[in-house]
């Protein structure tokens, strides 16, 4: 088995490549069509996505084939491409069930695929090497270049137009340019600059040097680079005459013939016959003519960018809402034992079964090394990180509903564990599985071996993906499941604290981790700074940025402690990119029915209350810092009703 990450790189670079003659076919169109170079950029920027996030950017749901002939089909391409890692399961067993080895192998990863992994990154370290050396040794024969009035730079050591620097670039022209053709000389790398193809390409280029042993990846790369030179070209001659176009072309020769410098964006680095003619017939297209590449462009652009999976239906592994199916009779009972067929053999949840309570009542699932993704709007569960091969258990005792094979999930199992003193049903997904050890109508014990962590299905490495639900509603693993400390990892990358403040009745559930039935907010709030210098900004600033200020900014010297604004309970408390290092607090639901939440980021450090943990009003959650998306010290204050931003300053005397 190949290592993960070759995985990755393996299934980016088919992609890639697939995407790569995909928008080869559709440039040569487009050029006929004389699409500005541009969108062809573009359409090639697409392509390098590709080969760089193999998983897409757009994710598009694809209804499942619908003719059982296709279904069948379709299952059959699952499998066979599941066969690639997986063993076949043994003659007789059951479609559904993949026998648990005797004993794990003695390695994840065989001998070759360690010495085809260092000869993958070796290739890519040199070319990455090569080029930085390369770009080092031109620097160092620029230091002496003279800034020209115009704000270029000259050097003797310059012989050829390029532009050279990501952050701050630096047009270096030869001595002996002057007059018209080096103003369009100057026009064509100015369009460089502005349009950011000192960035784009060294990116494009790395991406490359990731796929060194796909030729398809560098044919990407030097169209890209031609529809780049081409788009600066148009910029050069737009609007000149017959005359000044001949010069400009001229140009093009006359440096074509000079070595261009390594990591530069050389003017006459590539293709100078194909430009020369291009800029000698170039016509602006049509609105028209311009408007279909655009679409045909946007469209293609959707195709190479595109997350296609499959929409569930009745038969795809949905979690369980209604009693479970019972498990077959065991024939040696008494004569007065349920009939087969019977839902009170052996159903979860009926009147002789023990009622399950998930406040405590669920353990973990496997012995994870880290929590790579939780819950959120776009991931309904948690990503357990774990060796391949790693012993999966029921985090309780239940009934198997199924185990079996999904196009998304892999191999997955689905435990019915009953219903709750409410009345509540609560069941279990385990998904992308390498292998499953129970048969569906099964009962299985809490702790009990269900099958080994995989990496089957849509997924990119081993891991178990698991989703708990409610009733109808999947709920929050992490708030029910014994993880250790706070949260790991960046919990809030996917939207699963929004996906929190969204949906009051997850909120109630959430509370019973801290062991309330039911929280209720008194309607009086307190600030949760003693002393600030100033509000820095105020609740709804800025409303046409994309990302509207949804709270207060409290400005207060940095250590200054963050008190809870009224009693409540720890909800999430971590780190993430944009808020620093923060802590939620649910308030409960206040005398006129919502739900009250309120959320302290930018914090000095990690707060040392764990999930679950109820604070009172005025007691100590943390301190004001300087973390995440910061200009200063503050503290960034949140007041959430039902899952709607309100502005603080309303409810909370501050």
């Amino acid at each position: 088995m190949m290592m993960p990450w070759m995985q990755h790189c393996l299934m980016a670079g088919l992609l890639g490549g697939a995407a790569a003659l995909l928008a080869w076919g559709l440039c040569a169109v487009l050029r006929r069509a004389r699409a500005p170079g541009w969108l062809l950029c573009l359409v090639w920027l697409a392509v390098g996505l590709r080969f760089a996030l193999p998983g897409g950017v757009i994710p598009v749901t694809l209804p499942e084939p619908r003719d059982p002939e296709l279904a069948r089909a379709a299952e059959t391409v699952t499998r066979t491409v599941q066969t690639l890692a997986e063993p076949p399961a043994p003659a007789g067993e059951a479609p559904v069930l993949v026998l648990l080895p005797t004993r794990a192998p003695a390695s994840d990863h065989p001998a070759w695929a360690g010495v085809v992994g260092a000869v993958w990154l070796g290739g890519a370290i040199f070319l990455l090497a090569r080029a930085a050396a390369g770009s080092r040794r031109l620097h160092r024969q620029l230091r002496c270049a003279c800034r020209t009035p115009d704000g270029c730079y000259s050097s003797p050591a310059v012989q050829t137009p390029f532009t050279l620097g990501v952050l701050r670039p630096r047009i270096y022209l030869p001595a002996d340019l002057d007059g018209e053709a080096r103003a369009a000389v100057l026009l064509h790398e100015q369009t460089h600059i502005r349009r950011g193809d000192m960035l784009t390409k060294p990116l494009f280029y790395g991406v490359v040097c990731l796929h060194w042993w796909n030729p398809l990846a560098w044919l990407a790369f030097r169209q890209f680079e031609r529809a780049m030179e081409q788009a600066c070209d148009e910029a050069a001659v737009r609007g000149r005459t017959e005359a000044q176009r001949a010069r400009y072309c001229e140009c093009l020769l006359h440096f074509a013939l000079r070595t261009a410098p390594p990591g530069a964006l050389a003017f006459g680095q590539s293709g100078a016959r194909v430009r020369i003619l291009h800029a000698l017939r170039y016509r602006a297209p049509g609105r028209l003519a311009l408007g279909l590449c655009v679409a045909a462009a946007m469209a293609a652009g959707f195709v190479l960018l595109a997350q296609p999976s499959l929409a569930q239906t009745p038969e795809t592994p949905v979690l369980a809402t209604e009693p479970a199916a019972t498990a077959l009779p065991d024939t040696s009972a008494s004569s007065d034992a349920p009939a087969p067929g019977d839902p009170a053999a052996d159903a979860p949840g009926t009147a002789d079964a023990p009622v399950f309570e998930p406040v405590g009542g669920f353990i973990l699932p496997v012995d994870y090394t880290y929590i790579s993704r939780f819950y959120s709007l776009v991931h309904k569960g948690d990503d357990l990180i774990a060796p391949r091969g790693t012993l999966v258990l029921a985090a309780a005792g239940g009934q198997v509903t199924q185990a079996g094979y999904h196009y998304s999930y892999g191999n997955y199992v689905v435990i019915d564990h009953g219903l709750d003193s409410n009345g509540h049903r609560w069941t279990t997904l385990y998904a992308h599985l390498a292998a499953i050890t129970v048969r569906e109508g099964q009962a299985v014990a809490q702790g009990e071996s269900i099958g080994m962590v995989g990496s089957t299905g849509n997924s990119t490495s081993n891991h178990l993906h698991l989703e708990l639900q409610c009733d109808d509603s999947l709920v929050p693993p992490q708030y029910y499941l014994p993880y250790s400390g706070t949260l790991l990892g960046k919990p809030d990358a996917d939207g699963s604290l929004l996906a929190l403040l969204q949906d009051p009745a997850m909120l109630d559930l959430a509370v019973q981790k801290a062991g309330a039935a039911q929280l209720r907010h008194t309607g009086a709030f307190r600030c949760p700074l003693n002393s600030y210098s100033t509000v820095s900004q105020l609740f709804g600033d800025d409303p046409a940025a994309p990302k509207p200020h949804t709270g207060l900014d409290l400005a207060a010297e940095t250590g200054t402690p963050v008190l809870a604004a009224a009693d409540g309970v720890v909800l999430a408390a971590g780190y993430d990119p944009d808020k620093g290092y923060y802590l939620l607090l649910y308030h409960g639901i206040g005398d006129d029915g919502a739900a009250r939440t309120t959320l302290y980021s930018q914090l000095q450090g990690q707060t040392p209350l764990a999930i679950g943990t109820m604070v009172q009003a005025g007691q100590v959650l943390g301190a004001v810092g300087n973390s995440g998306m910061s200009t200063g010290p503050h503290l960034h204050l949140e007041l959430w009703r039902d899952g709607t931003a309100m502005d603080p300053a309303g409810e909370i005397p501050c």
